[in-house]
């Protein structure tokens, strides 16, 4: 079996160099597996399971354990090198843009996550979910860069597992480098007059309580989610931009004073009564009165991913109902804390704001096909 004499002879050539202290066996980046030595040179075994590492891994030890730093480090309870599972990953992401992440495992797995360690050590997490109901080999996540991150070397960092109890036993932790690149956003200076000044300054136990309300709708995540894994649609036929994602704001009051915010999502005009269609298919989460955002529809498109209609004059749709792509959420209004009749559109993955435009014309969740991660 020459073939497989030949991956042997690989194997053991990049064994021989990643043992070599700070020496990268960069030049056999391929779809195979190599020990992990201990400081004894021998394979690692840590609670009982072998583990791997891609061509090019940095590791070391600190208190008889391993410490990942960098590529691919598997945990695997068989014989042989597990399968190298396939990823589809960022390299650059922006503030306020979306991070794509999918994983297709041989093994199948029960669980991930993500974790991405931004410059100045904001942290941003999210757990990723089986893209389809009938498998558990194919997973994905979608996360979002708060639009006030700081541009320059990140970290993204995927984990994930098999179930308890199954066999073989798996567990994977990528690490990889990640860059936040720059990007600006506009500057707008907001009159307000003293009635909509009170809904955003005056003491409010009902506006904080529905604040709270909303912060745990768009944090939670539910695995039986609905799955919409394509594009986003735009919510209305006419468009008008009055203000963009990321835009920073100044409010100011007829006092003087003057309050700022950074606006998350993007504002349309249009004529009072216009038809506003669902972004995706999903589940409407919410569909209510606010007191700042005035009536207000939020659906859920994947697992801890979110699209929030704003100011709208009437709400067609209850909570509860699964909507399809395109469906009639309302009508255009000028209720809560609004100049004039608009929709704010918003997007919400784990939390974080993401710019809805980077999604009308590419799928929420990128699959990993058959891309094959090369550690550099």
């Amino acid at each position: 079996m020459p073939g497989r004499r030949w991956r042997a002879l690989l194997a053991a050539a990049a064994v021989a160099l990643a043992a070599v202290p700070g020496l990268m066996a960069q030049s056999l980046e391929s779809a195979f597996l190599l020990p992990v030595l201990d400081p004894a040179r021998r394979q690692l075994l840590e609670d009982g399971l072998a583990v791997w590492c891609s061509p090019g891994s940095r590791y070391h030890f600190a208190a008889q354990r391993l410490v990942a730093e960098r590529g691919l480090f598997l945990h695997y309870g068989g014989a042989e090198p597990p399968p190298w599972p396939r990823f589809s990953l960022p390299r650059t992401v922006t503030p306020g843009g979306p991070v794509r992440v999918a994983v297709a495992s041989a093994v199948p797995l029960a669980g991930l996550s993500v974790t991405v360690e931004l410059p100045g050590g904001e942290r941003v997490e999210g757990r990723g979910f089986a893209v389809a109901a009938d498998s558990s080999r194919d997973w994905a996540a979608l996360l979002g860069i708060p639009t006030t991150a700081a541009t320059g070397a990140a970290r993204l960092s995927v984990t994930g597992h098999a179930a308890a109890g199954a066999e073989p036993t798996l567990r994977l932790l990528l690490q990889q480098p990640l860059t936040v690149a720059a990007r600006t956003f506009a500057e707008e200076e907001i009159p307000l007059r003293a009635q909509l000044a009170t809904l955003r300054r005056a003491p409010d136990p009902r506006r904080r309580e529905q604040s709270r309300e909303l912060w745990r709708l768009l944090t939670s995540w539910r695995a039986d989610a609905h799955r919409h894994l394509g594009p986003l649609r735009l919510p209305l036929v006419e468009i008008r931009r009055t203000a963009g994602f990321g835009d920073r704001r100044t409010y100011r009051y007829e006092d003087g004073k003057v309050d700022v915010s950074i606006h998350n999502g993007i504002d349309f005009g249009a004529p009072e009564g216009t038809t506003v269609v669902a972004s995706g298919s999903g589940t409407v989460m919410m569909a209510r009165a606010r007191i700042v955002t005035g009536l207000s529809v939020v659906i859920e498109h994947l697992p801890g991913v979110y699209s929030l209609y704003y100011h709208l004059a009437r709400i067609l749709v209850r909570e509860g109902q699964r909507v399809a792509a395109g469906a009639v959420l309302g009508t255009v209004g000028s209720t809560g804390l609004a100049t004039g009749p608009h929709l704010h559109w918003e997007l919400r993955a784990s939390g974080v704001a993401i710019d809805p435009d980077t999604v009308v014309e590419v799928p929420l969740v990128d699959t990993a096909g058959d891309r094959v991660i090369i550690v550099r």
